[in-house]
C-alpha cells in the first residue's frame, strides 16, 4: 500500500517518468515493473530506464487526476 492508501500500483506495466536518466543518447526513467518482469523488480525503488524510441508491450504511462478535479469534471 502506498503512503496515499492505494494498493497494487506496480506490476502492470513499466511507467514512463519525465526524469531523464541519461542525456546523450537520451533515456528516461521507468518505474513500477511489468507483468513480464520478475516479482523482485516490482518495487518503485528499482532502477530501470529506456530510450524514448523503445516500443515494448510492457511499458506505458499512468493518468492521474486529483479527486477535486475529477468531481469538477463530472459536474460539467
Amino acid at each position: 500500500m502506498s503512503v496515499y492508501g492505494v494498493y497494487d500500483m506496480c506490476g502492470n506495466t513499466w511507467e514512463w517518468c519525465s526524469t531523464r536518466s541519461q542525456e546523450d543518447p537520451v533515456r528516461y526513467e521507468l518505474k513500477g515493473s511489468a507483468f513480464t518482469s520478475p516479482f523482485f523488480r516490482a518495487t518503485p525503488s528499482k532502477f530501470n530506464d529506456a530510450s524514448p524510441l523503445m516500443m515494448d508491450d510492457d511499458t506505458g504511462f499512468r493518468c492521474a487526476i486529483s479527486a477535486e478535479e475529477l468531481r469538477a469534471q463530472l459536474e460539467r
